[in-house]
Order: structure tokens, then sequence, then C-alpha cells
């Protein structure tokens, strides 16, 4: 639906193929991000509102957008509606799940909203109302969906230096990425007066502190006298700006503030590691999940101290759940390195940029 949409004539600005049509609507509605056009200047503002329908219905996810529709059309779901809706939101019962569904739709509202007040504060002075109040709801539902797209022909290149623009991105990033699952818990942890939060939930924000503080000590190490990135910044104050922003984006939402061909190796393997691994469960964001990371690392310390089970946060994780995680990781290092395999022997380009 999505290729049809951007095939039609008043929604590119000059002819475009099927291929790229199709590989644009298949980014978006994965949120993945990558471009084989620049998505600015080849669609037009009908194009870019299809782009943004594709975007927010690949975040929210399919089951959870039909739930959404039966509800509001006071339908009940039946069984079998339940099971699926249970494991595409990574729940253990059936409980009330299209509550979960509504409260997971207001807090992807309330979050874009936001960040859509949060960047029109940049957008409009510099684009004017009509298209300044656009460009900052394209960047703020891109950004908590991760999904990376951006309207502006160097990204976020040109404004990597700006506070509210790096911060309110990157917490957008960051609130989308850490998933649905643990911002509902983090609201029932409120509302009951602080009692324990799930392990799940402890894992995720555990793993992606941990993440996000490695990421951006391992940029700030990399490139500080890297000329092409951050050594072409004379403030401290930028460099750190820029490389916070940089450490949060690979997690999975794909915006750039630097120019990545020109990073040094060892930094692109770090942002290769961090792609892979990805944001939360339940998620927009995509990788192997911070979870299952968490459990990669708990899993053979358990192992090396002579533990029957992994422990974490005092609580133990079954042995179902850690076979769970090692399938989950090697189908997933089994599709990355196939693709990496299949590129190398059909592409003339460095080994490095192909994985």
């Amino acid at each position: 639906a999505g290729t049809l949409l951007l095939k039609l004539p008043f929604a590119r600005t000059a002819p475009i193929s099927w291929l790229d049509a199709l590989f644009t609507a298949a980014s978006a509605v994965t949120v993945t991000g990558l471009t084989v056009l620049d998505p600015g200047t080849a669609f037009t503002h009908y194009g870019h509102v299809v782009l943004l329908l594709l975007i927010q219905l690949g975040a929210l996810g399919i089951i959870t957008f039909a739930t959404l529709i039966l509800s509001l059309l006071g339908q009940r779901l039946g069984l079998r509606q339940q099971l699926l809706l249970r494991d595409d939101l990574n729940q253990t019962s059936l409980g009330d799940l299209a509550r979960l569904a509504r409260l997971i739709a207001a807090v992807v509202l309330l979050m874009e909203a936001a960040g859509t007040l949060l960047l029109a504060f940049r957008f409009v002075p510099l684009l004017g109302w009509s298209e300044g109040l656009f460009q900052a709801l394209f960047h703020a539902v891109s950004a908590f969906c991760n999904a990376g797209f951006s309207l502006l022909p160097d990204g976020l290149s040109g404004l990597g230096e700006d506070p509210l623009v790096s911060l309110a991105v990157s917490a957008l990033i960051v609130v989308g990425g850490v998933g649905f699952n643990v911002l509902a818990d983090l609201w029932q942890w409120r509302r009951s007066g602080f009692q324990r939060l799930s392990l799940h939930s402890h894992l995720t924000l555990a793993g992606t502190a941990m993440l996000l503080g490695a990421g951006f000590i391992g940029f700030l190490a990399l490139e500080w006298s890297n000329p092409d990135t951050l050594g072409q910044y004379g403030s401290v104050f930028d460099r750190l700006l820029i490389a916070w922003l940089q450490a949060v984006t690979p997690r999975s939402a794909g915006f750039a503030s630097v120019d990545t061909s020109r990073l040094e190796d060892g930094t692109t393997l770090l942002m290769i590691v961090l792609m892979f691994i990805g944001g939360g469960s339940t998620s927009a964001a995509g990788g192997i999940k911070v979870a299952t990371f968490m459990v990669l690392i708990i899993a053979p310390v358990a192992f090396a101290r002579g533990r029957r089970e992994p422990v974490a946060f005092g609580r133990s994780i079954e042995p179902t759940g850690v076979l769970k995680v090692l399938a989950l990781t090697s189908v997933s290092m089994l599709v990355v390195l196939t693709g990496a395999f299949l590129l190398l022997v059909s592409q003339p380009l460095p080994f490095l940029d192909l994985l």
C-alpha cells in the first residue's frame, strides 16, 4: 500500500522506480531509516505524510494498531486475538490487553506531541509556521519511533550542536526505544507507591544506561581528534553534545550528527555492536534487544561461578529464558553474517562498510 501511494504523481516531485518506492515504504514501515532517495526532495508533502503514517504504523505494530481500531469500534477481542496481542506485547497473561494497547497509544501521542512542541521552537523560526510545525512533527515522530527519517538535506548534521534539537531528539529516541512494556511498568510502579519493577524492566533500564554510557565515552575517546568528525568543532560543549547524540542514535534511530563515512574503524565497529543490540523489547527499536544482551552477559558469569540459574536484581532467570536468548542471538547473527556475505560477493565495497 505504501509503495502504491508513494508512486502516485502528486506524492513525488519526479519519477521514481517501483523498486525505490518499495524500498522506501519497507524502510518506513519497519522503522529502519535506510533510504535510497532524499525523502525531503524526492517526495511532496503528501508523500511525506504517507511516510509519517507508515512510520507510525510500523512503530505501534500491526497487531496493536488493529486492537486500537477494534477498541474504538466497541468490539471485544476474541481469544485468538488476545493470544496474538499477548505475544506481540511480550506479556505473560491475557489480563486487560486492550487497556494496555490504549495506554501505549496514549504514551506515543503524548511523547510525540511534547517532542513536536520542543522542536517547533527551533524549526518555526527557521522555516516559518506551516513548514516549521510539519518538520517538527515529522522529526518528533521519526525520533520517538526510532525511524531515523529526516526531511533535511543533511539530516541532523547541521543541527547536531544545537542543544534543544540534540537533547529533544535523543530523549525521544531513548524513551521510544526502552519499550512500551517498560513505560507501562514505570507508570504502574509510580501508582503503586514505587513497589518493585519487573525483572525485564530492571534489565532494560540498567542495560540502556550502560550502553548509552559506553557509547558516549567510546565515541568521545575514539573521535575526539578526528578532524572529519568531532575534531572539526572547537567548542568542548559542542563535541560533548554531538558525541551524546551519536551515542544514542545507533541504538536503532539512525539519525547522524556527523558524517559516518568519516568515522575511525574502531568507532564504526562500536556503532555496529550498538546497532546489533538495539533497543528494548516491544519498542519501535530493532536489534536483539537490551534485555537479551544483559542475559548474554549475566549467564556466562553465573556459569563461571557454578550457579545453576543466572540471578539478576535478586531474581533468577529460568533456563528456558536463557535458551530463548541464545536462540534469538544465534539466528540474528546468522542472518547478519549471511547478508554481509552476499553483499561482499556481489558489491565492490569495503568489508566494514558492508557489515
